[in-house]
């Protein structure tokens, strides 16, 4: 979720990543992660999420390879290149689950919804249906991407290694922890019927604190950049009430409310605040990002123009975070957009019509996404530039800085060229 960007602009910046502090830091960092891990991990394992809207206890997915394709009478799929339409008689071996080592031959349907064509040697999934007294049956659900997935990290893990090294590193660390935080944490409270506004704050404010002091360690730099995001995730809490107000949102206007009112009878689910936990988790990254490049711009003017003044350094500041700004709004707003593609071309083929379509829930979630995530963004470059200012403003001669100005212009330049 975090960038690099500080640390690329200044290479020669006192806060070394590989510093005795640092190290400190960071081992100090992990000991308190690893207690809040395990704290969450005996309340999830001592409260486990106990209705779901079926039963699905008869039912299990295990893995699986085909070692034959015994039949086949299939045709091609009009106007659906590459797509076969028929039936496969395919024998496969379970490689987990209660039937594993052993072969069993199943109907693979292949139609325009469920289309898995599958030839010898393939990995797959098995769906199995045991129900008590009856013969199990089997069915294939789909291709088995677990290696696929594991390929894709590996090679993510290994560019973020090659180009960013131990920052590269510690930044899968605490993409890998974020995750951990709204899977293990965020998801089970809300649906346990915490509030989601309370849990989504809380989950965001620990992310966003392990992420910066993984990637920074203890520093003023850090310690400006928290703050900064705090701010963004309040003020961020406060553009979401004003807009789904004026747009008349909840929770109740997403796809999924229908299912998520019969959860909310029986675990108390606050679906009206659900929408507003997704806006704060999608708008985080991108705030850390700003505040903690920012920061690290000023900080490091501040170690080469100790005389610069207050005022210069607020507008330096400020000049970085134009030069940002830009690019971290257009990339939230085209994720959303570039998300909803299927679903646009979707209302096109029913005729939809502009006025429909900018009135209807999908447009006006979409938006307050969008908008709400850059607001952040954007008033998080005011309140880490006067942060950065007062965390140290004793410091400041109020000297003119024309030359420490002249010295950000060149910083944004070299910044702008690694944007």
């Amino acid at each position: 979720m975090l960038g690099n960007t500080g640390d690329k602009i200044f290479p020669n910046s006192k806060e070394k990543a590989g510093g005795p502090k640092s190290r400190i830091s960071f081992v100090i960092t992990v000991g308190v992660l690893a207690v809040i891990i395990v704290v969450i991990l005996a309340v999830n394992a001592g409260d486990p999420v106990a209705y779901t809207l079926y039963n699905a206890a008869a039912i299990s997915y295990e893995k699986a390879a085909v070692t034959a394709v015994l039949s086949e009478t299939t045709e091609p799929a009009d106007g659906l290149p590459g797509w076969k339409l028929g039936n496969q008689e395919v024998t496969v071996r379970f490689k987990s689950g209660p039937m594993k080592g052993r072969e069993e031959t199943l109907s693979n349907n292949l139609s325009t919804t469920h289309n898995i064509y599958v030839k010898p040697g393939q990995s797959v999934i098995v769906k199995a249906d045991r129900p008590e007294g009856v013969m199990p049956y089997y069915t294939l659900y789909n291709y088995d991407r677990t290696p696929g997935l594991l390929a894709v990290f590996a090679v993510f893990a290994a560019f973020m290694l090659l180009v960013g090294r131990l920052k590269g590193l510690r930044s899968v660390l605490g993409l890998g922890i974020s995750l951990f935080f709204i899977f293990a944490l965020l998801l089970p409270a809300v649906y346990r019927g915490w509030s989601p506004v309370l849990m989504s704050i809380v989950t965001v404010l620990l992310i966003a604190v392990f992420a910066i002091l993984l990637l920074n360690g203890f520093s003023k730099k850090s310690r400006t950049a928290l703050l900064a995001v705090t701010a963004g995730v309040l003020l961020s809490a406060l553009f979401f009430a004003v807009i789904s107000a004026l747009l008349h949102l909840a929770g109740y206007n997403i796809e999924e409310a229908e299912e998520l009112i019969l959860v909310s009878r029986a675990t108390g689910l606050k679906i009206g605040e659900v929408l507003f936990a997704g806006v704060l988790v999608a708008s985080l990254g991108a705030v850390i990002d700003m505040s903690v490049s920012v920061a690290a711009a000023m900080y490091e003017l501040k170690e080469k123009q100790p005389g610069i003044s207050a005022r210069d350094l607020f507008r330096s500041g400020m000049a970085v975070g134009r030069d940002i700004i830009g690019a971290q709004c257009m990339t939230l707003i085209l994720a959303f957009v570039g998300s909803s593609l299927a679903t646009l071309l979707s209302l096109i083929a029913y005729g939809a019509r502009l006025d429909q379509v900018l009135s209807s829930d999908y447009m006006a979630v979409e938006v307050v996404h969008g908008i709400t995530g850059s607001l952040a963004v954007i008033v998080a470059v005011p309140l880490t530039a006067g942060l950065c200012v007062l965390s140290d403003e004793s410091k400041l001669t109020g000297i003119s800085g024309e030359k420490a100005v002249k010295r950000m212009d060149k910083i944004r330049k070299r910044h702008s060229g690694t944007a």
